[in-house]
């Protein structure tokens, strides 16, 4: 081969590795927005059962193509204390089997089954689904259908083009005979690994393998060190998402590392009396199927070795990363993370828990400044500032993370939630503010000797039901997306403008009888008001329910 050949089936090989991984992100994404309430359905199940953990570690893999993926998952939900990392460790164990399933549907694909050409039928799916995709304007789920099998298509388009350029090296003893020296298990394992962390697919590096194998450019024992080698090359992806995160999240960064490092440490040496490689190439035919099922036994046999030890993994795993005291400003977030963004839509089923959890504040709020006023109870004033400080916090931080969920590719229906969200969380701020108004009236009145006469009281304590009424209807409403109950929400916010109405006409009286200071009553009439947005507020909040889904 002359040097411009050379040039030219590199560039080949380097254009098909790029559309087949294009190809994979493209099915994963897509399998993901699809199959989005199944992951958030799968993952909502998940205890301290590490079979059940393992199953739904498998199933979210093998949904979105990428153990990657779904370890970043892991990592934001246990930084964000929805998961421990027991559990997280045996949905990591299921991952690593899940992530084969990518290599056996290319294995099978490419190259077909005995003279029968599958690789031609699955590269064809590209330009079915560019057609769906281009085509069919309205229903969304059907281009979403068509994103997928395009992508499905591009990764056979992408293997066929690395194939041709493949086979013209391996068509050359020059070039065969340079990677025929490269025999040192240990350096094919690094190669392996090093490779796989610059791509940051396990998947991928599957499939370069496959068809280097296949054209006769890598024998088959070389390809088995470097594929067991990718399998700690992928972890990378989940060492960095994990930089900046709490300790428990890079534990699970961690452990996804020991796993594969553990998994590798027990092939090497059991493959010193086994020899898998004349196993392996004769229980199977082709180099491709051999590359694939050395990938899935070597994952399987690790999870059945390593699960009763799981434990130990952990405790392991916390002697590596031990606690330490953080120095640096922590989030007020409970719920959402930058990791969670990679899972888009469990990062909004986790938007709403955040929202509902500001809204509780912001209700605990209302409840302790109308008690001081009442009662000139100032016992909760210092919580009351702790909790208006964190209701402004989330505000900033819900609004900065609802920005970058914006970008991320959502199904219509998220994204219309989304775009509501800004406008919901500005609307629990806004009802932080009315309570610590009321908050302010009640120091005023301690401060100038004031109270409220009887019949104010009286009339504070039906508004505060009312609102407290309305609360628990939002909450509600919003949680379960539940519209039916927004015209009961309705006739509380009537009665609570005609409450406010009649405080003010009542006040009136009492002034022209001398029960009530004009000092007073301006406060109850400022209490009054402020409690009257309070209603608004919360309407606001449960009206974004009746948008289509």
């Amino acid at each position: 081969m002359t040097a411009t050949e050379i040039i030219y089936t590199l560039l080949a090989a380097l254009s098909g590795l790029g559309v087949f991984i294009f190809g994979m992100k493209l099915m994963g994404d897509s399998l993901e927005s699809v199959s989005g309430n199944s992951i958030k359905n799968m993952f909502s199940k998940i205890d301290n059962n590490p079979f059940l953990g393992i199953g739904i570690g498998l199933g979210t893999t093998a949904v979105i193509q990428s153990s990657s993926a779904v370890t970043v998952m892991l990592v934001g939900f246990v930084n964000a204390n929805l998961m421990t990392l027991y559990q997280a460790t045996a949905v990591i164990f299921g991952t690593n089997i899940g992530t084969t399933v990518t290599a056996q549907l290319v294995a099978w694909g490419y190259g077909g089954i005995a003279s029968f050409d599958l690789t031609a039928i699955f590269a064809s799916c590209a330009g079915i689904g560019a057609f769906m995709i281009l085509f069919i304007k309205k229903n969304d789920l059907a281009k979403k259908i068509g994103t997928i099998i395009c992508g499905l298509g591009m990764i056979f388009v992408g293997l066929s083009v690395m194939g041709d350029g493949m086979s013209a090296f391996g068509e050359n003893p020059s070039v065969v005979g340079v990677f025929g020296k490269v025999t040192n298990p240990l350096l094919l394992l690094i190669l392996g690994t090093a490779v796989t962390a610059i791509i940051q697919s396990s998947s991928a590096m599957s499939g370069l393998v496959i068809t280097m194998s296949a054209a006769g450019v890598l024998t088959f024992p070389q390809a088995m060190y470097i594929v067991v080698g990718s399998n700690i090359g992928t972890c990378i992806t989940a060492l960095l998402s994990a930089i900046g995160t709490g300790t428990n999240a890079r534990r699970t960064a961690v452990v996804h590392l020991l796993f594969n490092v553990f998994g590798v440490i027990i092939f090497m040496l059991t493959d010193l009396f086994a020899h898998y490689d004349r196993l392996l190439m004769r229980w199977f035919d082709t180099p491709q199927v051999q590359i694939a099922m050395l990938h899935t036994l070597f994952n399987v046999a690790t999870v059945i070795i390593l699960l009763p030890f799981m434990k130990l993994l952990v405790k392991l795993t916390v002697l590596i990363v031990p606690e330490k005291k953080s120095s640096g400003k922590t989030s007020v977030l409970k719920y959402l993370n930058e990791q969670i963004l990679s899972a888009p839509p469990l990062a909004v089923a986790n938007l709403k828990k955040e929202i509902l959890a500001m809204l509780s504040l912001a209700k605990e709020n209302f409840e302790a400044a109308l008690d001081e006023a009442t009662s000139q109870y100032f016992a909760e004033s210092k919580k009351i500032t702790e909790r208006e400080k964190e209701i402004n916090d989330l505000n900033r931080e819900i609004t900065s993370f609802l920005i970058k969920l914006s970008d991320v590719e959502l199904a219509s229906s998220d994204k219309r939630f989304v775009a509501e969200a800004f406008h919901t969380v500005s609307d629990i701020e806004r009802i932080g503010d009315y309570a610590e108004n009321i908050s302010e009236y009640a120091e005023r009145l301690k401060e100038y000797k004031l109270t409220f006469s009887a019949e104010s009281l009286a009339e504070i304590e039906t508004l505060r039901t009312t609102l407290e009424t309305m609360f628990d209807l939002t909450v509600r409403i919003y949680e379960e997306s539940d519209a039916s109950l927004i015209p009961e929400l309705y006739t509380h916010e009537q009665n609570a403008d005609e409450m406010k109405i009649l405080m003010g006409n009542n006040h009136i009286s009492r002034l022209h009888k001398g029960v009530c200071t004009p000092e007073a009553g301006a406060l109850y009439l400022s209490l009054a008001s402020d409690c009257e947005r309070i209603a608004d507020h919360l309407t606001n909040v449960a009206n974004t329910v009746k948008l289509p889904s």
